[in-house]
């Protein structure tokens, strides 16, 4: 019987919105010191410490609370193979993935592909201003999105997005606080990828009769 040595951690990176893959062994978490796990561009993803026989503690950082969370993981789970997700709790944020790394790869690819079609069905070449950088945006804004990144200060839970042809306008339905994202230049787009959450700040609720 083939036992499953490697497993894969991938992790969204607070600085630059990327996510970085990282195979660990069972044997180099057996040691209680932590092991330090960083994205290409230098910024501190996790730590990595075995505990005892059953568990594995994830100290990660979170860009939402401004504080670092300790996630403890099943060991059986870790090594299963399957994907599961690991989420910052006080934020709802999607921090990343642990599992096998082609399981991994496949989820991203699936959600990547998902989005575009949503995008291809939304995106009329004759409505939008710049198609490409409107597309690019919005991948940006839906992966910010899907680790609980895009929020609102009064605390709602249902954002929804409004496609200009030179931006995106976020809403809250709770209270209809807003944003706008521009979406028309190459700076634009600079801009959204620099950012690693968006929140929407209150307005007033209207109340209907």
């Amino acid at each position: 019987m083939l036992v499953n040595t490697v497993s894969t951690l991938a992790l969204y990176c607070s600085h630059c919105g990327k996510i970085e893959m990282h195979d660990l062994s069972r044997f180099s978490l057996k040691s209680s010191v932590g092991r330090e796990l960083s994205c290409g561009c230098g910024q501190r993803l996790a730590t990595v410490s075995g505990v005892g026989h059953d568990q594995y503690l994830l100290d990660i950082p979170c860009v939402v609370c401004e504080t670092s969370h300790v996630v403890c993981v099943n060991v059986k789970d870790f090594w299963q193979g399957r994907v599961n997700k690991i989420y910052c709790a006080a934020a709802n944020l999607e921090l990343g993935f642990s599992g096998e790394r082609g399981a991994i790869e496949k989820a991203i690819a699936d959600q990547q592909r998902e989005f575009a079609s949503m995008v291809r069905d939304m995106a009329n070449e004759d409505f939008i201003d710049n198609s490409r950088v409107m597309f690019e945006v919005l991948n940006r804004v839906h992966d910010i999105a899907e680790r609980g990144g895009v929020f609102c200060r009064c605390g709602g839970g249902v954002i929804e997005a409004d496609v200009q042809p030179d931006s995106i306008e976020l809403v809250c339905a709770h209270c209809n606080g807003r944003r706008v994202i521009a979406a028309r230049t190459e700076a634009d787009l600079l801009a959204v990828k620099a950012l690693a959450t968006i929140e929407l700040i209150p307005g007033r609720r209207s109340h209907r009769r």
